[in-house]
């Protein structure tokens, strides 16, 4: 082991925050974690606020980076991979560089009823209107985008703008030029070492209602229009800090060493690296504390029609991938949430359960607790099982709540399918926890009537993924030995006759979704 190179990443997700070492041919060689304590409570207008205490994360970061790196000789070479949650953002003084709030979550709800209104708003019409107008006359996608431009209470704008507005104190701060915020990876580098430049990643910024990938830059036109506080905006760096004059370190005063940051990008980006997508057409799915389903488009943004979300892949040495994204909030928390009530006792049995019954009986599911996001967007929808008969029993609702989540995958996949390049000779790829269960694979597999690969160790994907990149950035491995590095774990082929049972219940989950519309207008 003694002077061998390793890449160290820390994966900060939603429900945990974890460690994990890999060496120089990739190989795991160890891994600490710890569950993400989250604040639940209630604003101003009743809406539920999500937060996680500042000082806690960091103390767990350099935790589950101590507990790693204690396990290596002590000339060891090692590089830091950060992959982080996005759309998470927290305040601080930029003279003292004290956090002034806690970390906000990307499913906060703190901004839902002022996007709202400023979806009905004039301004938007107008901008939607014109976007139009100058689409027809340019045919360029950039105002296509704009025509079809909606603010949602997941992007960063919105929870910012309203954060500082409810603060007397936060509002005084910012007039006074001493009020910095960033998303997770942005105030990791402030608090890792006084001497880090204030960045934002460009995989991580482009999914916040900050950043036109048309142009590869903030949309400052927008953000002007909306009142947002373009001087408190750090610079977009690319994925692998190439184009930074000093890579940013986590200094010796936390683990003993000072340790070098190679690479830093996004939870659902790295996952889609980790997967081996890099090509036009490919598709990656995660199924973990959300449901994502993103397609790979090239060098070159796509707008969509129906929702999905052009965002960066990645960009390596000043050169993007694209994606189109299209996700769903409601995921693990529902297998949760149906633990909790009583259908079953482990999560680990619910496949075996699912598959005791021939079908649900006719029982669906619609998981709205958050609303429903691609290709509806509807964050009024609520959630229910309908269609409940008194011959109905627990294992017809669980089978009902696991074909809900591949019902919600099939959704989104058409709806790509529509409007994106898909390559079917190209596999889909699948990761995340929840995608350890073989009844929901199985029926993804039937529904989209196309092999899926279940990456090896599904739910360190996006560990592996941002080491691999962290690894290719310092020279460790090539594009070509980077294609060895993916493993599979196994593939699911799918049942023509399970599909047309699955296809016959899913027109019903679909009913049962538009009744499940608007309910909290």
């Amino acid at each position: 082991m003694n002077g061998e190179n390793y890449v160290l990443t820390v994966d900060i997700g939603t429900t945990t925050i974890r460690s994990v070492l890999y060496d120089s041919s990739c190989t795991e060689r160890g891994s600490y974690q710890e569950k993400v304590n989250t604040i639940y409570s209630t604003g101003n207008d009743d809406e539920v606020l999500v937060e996680i205490d500042p000082e806690h994360m960091f103390r767990q970061f350099v935790r589950v980076i101590e507990k790693v790196y204690k396990t290596l000789p002590p000339n060891a070479h090692v590089n830091i991979g950060l992959c982080t949650q996005r759309n998470s953002i927290v305040l601080w003084n930029k003279k003292t560089k004290k956090e002034e709030t806690r970390i906000i979550c990307w499913n906060d709800k703190r901004a839902n009823k002022t996007c709202h209104q400023l979806n009905n708003s004039v301004i938007l019409k107008v901008l939607n209107i014109a976007g139009g107008f100058l689409h027809m006359v340019t045919r360029k996608n950039r105002f296509l985008a704009a025509q079809r431009l909606k603010f949602l209470g997941a992007m960063v704008s919105h929870r910012l703008i309203v954060t500082i507005n409810r603060s007397e104190k936060l509002r005084r701060m910012k007039a006074d030029g001493d009020l910095c915020f960033g998303s997770l990876e942005t105030w990791l580098l402030m608090r890792s070492s006084k001497s880090n430049e204030l960045c934002v990643e460009a995989s991580n910024v482009s999914p916040s209602g900050m950043f036109d990938p048309w142009i590869g830059a903030y949309n400052v036109l927008i953000m002007k229009i909306i009142g947002f506080p373009t001087d408190m905006l750090s610079r977009i760096v690319d994925s692998n800090l190439s184009d930074m004059e000093k890579l940013p370190i986590l200094d010796r005063t936390h683990v003993g060493s000072e340790l070098s940051i190679s690479s830093i990008i996004a939870d659902q980006q790295a996952a889609m690296f980790g997967c081996g997508t890099w090509e036009r057409g490919d598709v990656k799915i995660t199924l973990g504390t959300g449901t994502f389903v993103n397609v790979h488009t090239g060098t070159i943004p796509y707008a969509s029609m129906s929702g999905l979300y052009p965002i960066v892949g990645w960009r390596i040495n000043g050169q993007t991938d694209f994606v189109a994204e299209g996700n769903a909030h409601d995921t693990a928390v529902i297998l949760h949430w149906a633990q909790s009530i009583g259908l079953f006792d482990d999560v680990t049995e619910t496949s075996d359960i699912a598959e005791s019954v021939e079908n649900a009986n006719g029982v669906v599911f619609v998981p709205a607790f958050c609303g429903i996001q691609t290709p509806v967007n509807d964050e009024t929808a609520c959630s229910g099982f309908l269609c409940i008969r008194p011959d109905t029993s627990k294992v017809h609702m669980v089978r009902a709540v696991l074909e809900s989540i591949a019902f919600r995958v099939y959704q989104i996949y058409t709806a790509a399918e529509k409007e994106v390049y898909i390559n079917k000779n190209s596999p889909v790829r699948i990761c995340g926890g929840v995608s350890n269960n073989n009844f929901i694979c199985q029926c993804i597999a039937d529904l989209l009537g196309r092999p899926i690969e279940r990456m090896a160790d599904s739910d360190h994907v996006a560990a592996r993924g941002t080491a691999m990149l962290a690894g290719y950035s310092q020279g460790l491995w090539t594009k070509q030995e980077l294609k060895k590095l993916v493993k599979i774990e196994r593939t699911f082929t799918p049942n023509l006759e399970s599909r047309k049972g699955l296809l016959k219940s899913f027109e019903t989950w679909r009913k049962a979704v538009d009744r499940c519309l608007g309910f909290y207008q």
